[in-house]
């Protein structure tokens, strides 16, 4: 198996500590996807009980229990940086685990239910989740084309992949996640 680029372990790392390492523990675990649960709930005004929280909480742990069994190689319920990496580093060994949560997050970003991804729906979770919010406009225009591409999930699984396995520093699918540069 190759050796990841620096490029590509800067963006999982961002991916890692941003998305995923809530509680900056240094690692993931089950506590960082109910943390972020109160946190998109929250900032989407969805009190606990609500039909929307609940289903939004059952996603997140049904991730989480995926990425768990997937990229848990030491078995102690959290999942290291350099467990995340593995993970990443070879495209067909954890493909259902990496599709479930392209479609996570696609859904998690279309608000909406239309399809699409706007420009509201994007920036509106990479700011819940601290990222700039110019940053993240500036984002969505360029996977957009500034507008002229809707970001539906074919689209969307193309940046993905971009994202997840490209090392070219001016891909499109660079952007997927409101960062434009990880330099």
């Amino acid at each position: 198996m190759p050796a990841l680029s620096e490029f590509r372990r800067r963006k999982l790392y961002f991916i890692f500590d941003r998305f995923f390492d809530v509680n900056h523990s240094g690692t993931i675990e089950k506590k960082d996807f109910e943390l972020a649960v109160e946190q998109i709930c929250r900032i989407r005004g969805w009190s606990k009980g609500d039909t929307k929280y609940v289903e939004t909480s059952k996603n997140f742990l049904e991730i989480w229990d995926a990425l768990r069994s997937s990229a848990d190689a030491n078995k102690d319920d959290q999942v290291s940086r350099d467990e995340w990496c593995q993970l990443w580093s070879d495209e067909a060994a954890s493909e259902d685990w990496q599709k479930a949560y392209m479609r996570f997050m696609f859904n998690l970003q279309d608000t909406s239910g239309d399809g699409c991804i706007d420009l509201d729906e994007f920036t509106s979770v990479c700011t819940s989740f601290g990222i700039n919010t110019d940053e993240s406009r500036r984002a969505f225009e360029t996977i957009s084309q500034s507008g002229k591409v809707k970001v539906d999930m074919g689209y969307y699984s193309v940046l993905w992949k971009d994202f997840f396995y490209s090392d070219d520093t001016k891909s499109t699918g660079t952007c997927i996640f409101g960062k434009t540069s990880f330099d």
